[in-house]
């Protein structure tokens, strides 16, 4: 996963302004700091739970509970820091070439403006990797706790439910890539649209609320049909509706957060090369 998504923003490509932004970055640093993130935080999370399931007897205790809600509201808290680093990263970096007088410079280039965006989409990625290593680690250790006292059940239902907890697993680890780049290109967008980085910030900050009110809805109706489908128990609604359910969870989110982005970026591109990005 790490290889993967880290190959997203470091690639071959011809495009100056990205090699002059990523000289000083080392890919198998960034490879090597996330792999350890991540496996340190999994390793922490098995190894506290065979504690705490040898001392307690049980795969599940009052313990177990607590430290599981816990570390489920941190990472909400995580994710709002995030955010507001995710946005402080992308304005910073279009303010850091507008003091230098080089945003001018670039649009004076014959280099496409939706190479300058991309290019700035991708050095922002990098500088934020290790926040996304980070937030990515607490989750995977929620999965992690959730998974190992798993109960076994009848095969249909087990069938039901794998698929479902994988889909399911996959959205809650995965949106954390998927909404660093929709929230780094709004803050590209805004950043170049608002002269006062404040102004930007808060902008930015505003908009990234709405993506999540909006977020919160869609995911609000698809858990409300999953009720419904839990209702009829062991039919093939159930069977078949639940996987089903978890996909629409997955894509719609995946969705949304690819949609956000393209459309930034396409407005960013269109805003560098009609010359009105603010000074």
């Amino acid at each position: 996963m790490i290889n993967y998504l880290l190959n997203q923003v470091i690639y071959a490509t011809r495009n100056p302004l990205y090699h002059l932004n990523m000289r000083q970055t080392q890919p198998d640093h960034l490879r090597r700091d996330g792999w350890l993130i991540l496996l340190c935080g999994i390793g922490i999370a098995t190894l506290w739970w065979l504690t705490e399931s040898l001392l307690s007897g049980a795969a599940y205790s009052e313990r177990y509970n607590t430290v599981l809600i816990a570390l489920f509201f941190g990472t909400l808290a995580v994710m709002l820091a995030a955010n507001a680093f995710y946005i402080l990263s992308a304005v910073n970096a279009v303010q850091q070439e507008m003091v230098r007088g080089t945003w001018d410079i670039l649009r004076l280039t014959r280099l496409p403006a939706n190479e300058i965006a991309a290019a700035k989409f991708a050095v922002v990625q990098v500088r934020v990797w290790r926040m996304v290593a980070f937030e990515l680690t607490l989750r995977c250790a929620v999965l992690t706790l959730i998974l190992l006292p798993s109960l076994q059940v009848g095969v249909p239902l087990a069938i039901t439910l794998t698929i479902t907890g994988l889909l399911l697993a996959g959205m809650y680890a995965l949106e954390v890539w998927w909404r660093m780049r929709a929230v780094v290109s709004v803050g590209l967008l805004l950043a170049t649209r608002f002269a006062n980085p404040t102004t930007a910030v808060i902008s930015a900050a505003f908009s990234v609320l709405v993506l999540h009110v909006l977020q919160a809805a869609f995911l609000v109706i698809c858990y409300a049909v999953l009720l419904v489908v839990l209702i009829n128990e062991f039919t093939l609604g159930f069977i078949f509706g639940l996987p089903l359910c978890a996909l629409s969870v997955l894509g719609g989110t995946y969705w949304f957060y690819l949609h956000v982005a393209t459309v930034a970026l396409n407005r960013l591109g269109r805003h560098i090369g009609s010359g009105t990005a603010q000074r």
